[in-house]
């Protein structure tokens, strides 16, 4: 039996109707991060940390980092971070 794939899909809440899909081109994604600001943040399971536009899909940012749980946010200073886990090693990344 074949596989269609893996999909990071945005599902309209109030219709049910697809907004957006993007194809990964690996095992699938990892956990979900969605900030206030509308960046989604996730594994594309080819080894990369992606932060998408959370209202159509498109990549913005890209590191290859092969994270190894969802990736958290918080505030210092006044400032948000990322942190994300890629095995014995935590990576910070300040949004602006």
């Amino acid at each position: 039996m074949g596989s269609i794939g893996d999909f990071l899909t945005a599902i309209d809440p109030k219709d049910g109707k697809v907004v957006w899909r993007h194809k990964f081109y690996g095992s699938g994604g990892g956990g979900l991060l969605v900030t206030a600001g509308g960046v989604l943040f996730s594994s594309d399971g080819s080894g990369n940390f992606v932060g998408f536009d959370a209202r159509n899909g498109n990549p913005l940012w890209h590191t290859r980092i092969n994270i190894s749980n969802a990736p958290q946010t918080y505030m210092l200073d006044g400032r948000q971070h990322v942190l994300i886990a890629a095995g014995d090693t935590l990576y910070d990344f300040l949004l602006y």
